[in-house]
């Protein structure tokens, strides 16, 4: 008896999903076509695979015999996935960076010089979140703030980014209370909503409002970047986010112990493949050469208050 892969494929999608609709979404095919390759899988081999219970699909005592070996049978078909393009020795194709909305902010403004040094490598950036998973190849290099706990996974330090006080000229030359400590009983602040208050600056900008809610509370570093940019309020921003629009003022300096460290995470089947090593060098310099700017370093337009 010979099985076929794709059917194994779909029993695992529904061994994790629990369902039918949700392993055809994620193996993204349609709902009969899952439950069409299930029913063969069966049949070539006699065994019923899961009890069809109201609240979902749960393996039989055959199913969760077969389960291990078709992990099993993924881990390998994920990692001759990930090598296959370690095997080419040319530095083309398409590289896929999972990012958090400020640290794609910060790409974008770069984007042209890289691919003007480096035309044959094509880049997708997801902006998300969640962690994209690199063993199922989701993305290529995940850039996030915090350590991977997962196996088989390489990190690597990028930099630091500082924040401070942000606010549109108008509303700071409109307000006097924005350019001193009232600021903070006075002015209306943007700032992540409950669900995003673990983001850089919100415990300290929720100690210095002393019980006062932000008048606009919002899930996206960009959408909040805006509001501030619009005059919504005064809002901490990342400082190269700051500096660089020149709608803005700086009113304090970089606030203390309020940082983002990131690092650059790969899996180790990925480090060595020609266009994966090439964005990772990128990036790393990148990081490095903007570091002052990153850390906020004294402009022309700051206001040490």
């Amino acid at each position: 008896m010979s099985l076929n892969w794709d059917d194994l494929r779909v029993f695992l999608a529904v061994a994790r999903e629990g369902n039918l609709s949700s392993a055809a979404r994620f193996l993204k095919v349609s709902q009969p076509t899952v439950g069409r390759r299930l029913r063969a899988l069966e049949e070539s081999l006699s065994a019923r695979l899961f009890d069809r219970l109201p609240d979902g699909f749960v393996p039989t005592p055959a199913g969760m015999e077969l389960l291990p070996l078709a992990e099993a049978m993924a881990r390998t078909a994920e990692a001759v996935d990930r090598r296959q393009a370690a095997f080419a020795d040319s530095v083309k194709g398409t590289v896929r960076i999972s990012v958090v909305e400020v640290i794609a902010q910060f790409l974008t403004d770069h984007l042209a010089e890289l691919r003007a040094r480096r035309p044959e490598i094509e880049i997708e950036l997801a902006v998300s979140h969640g962690d994209a998973n690199l063993s199922r190849r989701e993305a290529d290099l995940l850039l996030r703030e915090c350590l991977p706990d997962s196996p088989g996974l390489v990190a690597r330090k990028l930099g630091c980014l500082a924040y401070a006080v942000y606010g549109a000229r108008h509303l700071v030359e409109s307000e006097p209370a924005a350019s001193g400590e009232s600021r903070y009983r006075l002015c209306d602040w943007v700032a992540y909503d409950d669900d995003h208050a673990g983001f850089p600056g919100q415990d300290w900008l929720v100690a210095c409002l002393d019980g006062r809610a932000p008048a606009v509370r919002v899930n996206n570093g960009m959408v909040l970047h805006d509001a501030v940019v619009k005059g919504a309020g005064l809002g901490v921003l990342p400082c190269f986010a700051g500096d660089g629009e020149p709608s803005l003022q700086r009113l304090t300096p970089p606030i203390p112990g309020v940082v983002n460290t990131q690092h650059m995470i790969v899996h180790r089947d990925l480090r060595r493949q020609p266009g994966v090593r090439v964005v990772m060098d990128e990036l790393a310099e990148l990081f490095k050469r903007e570091a002052p700017r990153l850390a906020g370093k004294p402009t022309l337009r700051a206001i040490t208050a």
